[in-house]
């Protein structure tokens, strides 16, 4: 059974819903993309909703389902993307869809780079990196590794005039 998810701008008035998500992941998701203990997460969010700090990303099934979040943070030239998908929802396209629509968002605000610090042995998100197609470095740093990409240069359309045909 496939159920249909949106994507749509999130902020402060998502707070629930994302303290929802994070009762619905297991220690180990919030672990993983918080890099800390599981009872912290919580905290992290008002700041990542904060449309001041960057973007958030809400992916929701049809019902209204919060069931993924992406964020996208300035960094002065580059932008740090961060993914939580819902445990039941996780290799099911949520995490590609979301830093997809990030990338895009990133390229838009011309940003060089975009970048994101993992555990070593997390190779879930390499995996989506290099699912929605991006070149990615890997840099090791004290116990974490930096997974960056750097962003083509998006050229920008240009409009012909009409040619009439007599």
């Amino acid at each position: 059974m496939s159920e249909l998810i949106l994507l749509r701008a999130a902020g402060p008035d998502d707070l629930d819903a994302a303290l929802a998500l994070h009762r619905r992941c297991s220690p180990d998701t919030l672990a993983r993309r918080y890099h800390g203990p599981a009872d912290e997460a919580d905290g992290y969010l008002p700041h990542l909703l904060d449309p001041r700090h960057g973007r958030a990303l809400a992916a929701r099934t049809v019902s209204g389902r919060l069931v993924g979040l992406g964020h996208l943070l300035w960094d002065g030239t580059e932008a740090e993307v961060a993914l939580l998908v819902e445990d039941a929802w996780q290799r099911r396209g949520v995490g590609s869809a979301l830093l997809r629509a990030l990338v895009e968002m990133a390229a838009r605000e011309q940003r060089e780079a975009v970048y994101t610090v993992a555990s070593p042995s997390d190779a879930g998100m390499l995996a989506v990196m290099r699912a929605v197609g991006l070149s990615v470095e890997r840099h090791p740093e004290e116990g974490a590794v930096v997974l960056s990409a750097r962003l083509a240069a998006r050229p920008t359309a240009t409009v012909l005039p009409a040619r009439a045909h007599g």
